[in-house]
């Protein structure tokens, strides 16, 4: 931080620079702890101002935390359950597929058997019939997969035995339709003289029996496809929406958590950072303070003024000369008015100088280095050599 952007709110809200501000109540020996007081509360409130927001958001992702950490245990008792059920591995959506396929093609069968028996019901052209047939395998169909549903899911035995009624009330209208089936086919082949009547004539019985067995076993079966298909789709499904679902919370407990350590970092970051500002500004104004009490500072001379005022006189008196004759009483006042205002304000400045210009005249004090003295050398020892034959 630079001691420059250092400013304050003093006396009437007004801004001052921290530096000048110290200086003028260390020379003038003015208490320092009011202001001192002023640095805490004005950081403090930064402080809580600057920390709502991260507060804020902590506290939106406790209020997340503490939301997850609710559901995530009953989120992991159906995860449990539904494992338990289906298993550890996730149910393949290939076998509703093909159970699908397999239904697709009951129903088409019973579509093509169903469709020359049309012409009891007065319906002669072929694109129609099979699409009465159509309409009338998938009615079946769905009447004995609506039956197999309620019977599943009934809670009494009032309700299966509906269930069961609802079959038997379907399963009865197709022996019907598949004996009128067996009857209609013998007397066409009789009326066209088809060796096929002569062998129905022979086994009438046979004959009703397969044709009530296809007639009742492809709605049946089809049915009972799309049943299982449905639930097999179903389970499928639900393992893998369970799964993702306590995964997801789990994972986001995690993320919560990470998040609000990092938000509580952040928080004591910039506590920190606002405590060390603080204490840069406390010792930038002990700084200052001791130099106002130690130098203090010398008031403008007078002479300054006095030159000023001249100065602003001259200028003056230049502005007068460029103003038309007849004006000549304001071309003799004028520099006495701008002389005198100059005066004033140059004065008035001199006696109650600013904090910043108290500042400015800082008495500065040299400081006399002593002379440099010669640094004294180490005796030199005096060299010994050895004689010849001598100890020395």
């Amino acid at each position: 931080m630079t001691t420059t952007t250092n400013t304050m709110r003093h006396g009437g809200g007004k801004l001052q620079k921290l530096e000048a501000f110290a200086f003028y109540l260390g020379a003038h020996g003015s208490d320092p702890e009011p202001v001192k007081q002023q640095i805490e509360a004005k950081f403090l409130q930064e402080t809580v101002r600057e920390k709502e927001e991260p507060l804020r958001k902590l506290h939106s992702l406790r209020a997340k935390l503490e939301q997850i950490q609710n559901d995530r245990p009953q989120a992991g008792t159906v995860w449990q359950r539904i494992q338990k059920e289906l298993g550890d591995t996730p149910p393949p959506f290939m076998h509703a597929f093909i159970m699908t396929v397999f239904a697709a093609l009951a129903l088409i069968v019973d579509t093509l058997f169903l469709a020359p028996t049309m012409d009891i019901l007065n319906i002669a052209i072929c694109p129609l019939q099979y699409l009465a047939a159509a309409g009338f395998a998938g009615l079946f169909t769905a009447w004995f997969e609506l039956a197999a549903i309620h019977y599943i899911k009934a809670t009494n035995v009032i309700h299966k035995r509906a269930a069961l009624v609802a079959a038997g009330v379907g399963a009865f209208a197709l022996i019907i339709w598949g004996t009128l089936r067996g009857h209609q086919l013998e007397f066409a082949a009789g009326l066209a003289e088809n060796p096929l009547g002569q062998f129905l004539a022979a086994h009438p019985i046979l004959a009703s029996l397969f044709f009530i067995f296809v007639t009742l076993a492809t709605p049946v079966v089809g049915a009972f496809a799309l049943l299982y298909a449905w639930r097999d789709f179903s389970n499928a499904r639900l393992w893998r929406r369970i799964r993702s679902r306590f995964d997801d919370l789990r994972h986001a407990e995690v993320q919560l958590q990470r998040e609000i350590l990092a938000e509580m970092e952040q928080l004591e970051q910039l506590e920190r950072r606002r405590e060390a500002e603080c204490h840069e500004w406390k010792e930038i104004f002990n700084h200052y303070y001791d130099r106002g009490q130690k130098n203090g500072a010398r008031r403008e001379p007078f002479s300054s003024v006095v030159w000023k005022t001249v100065l602003g006189a001259i200028g003056g008196m230049i502005v007068a000369l460029f103003l038309p004759t007849a004006w000549f009483p304001v071309q003799f006042l004028l520099p006495v008015i701008v002389a005198v205002g100059f005066f004033m304000f140059f004065n008035h400045r001199r006696l109650h100088p600013s904090h910043e210009r108290y500042l400015a005249h800082e008495n500065t004090q040299f400081a006399v280095i002593p002379e440099a003295r010669p640094v004294q050398g180490l005796p030199t020892a005096p060299r010994g050599f050895l004689t010849k034959g001598g100890g020395q």
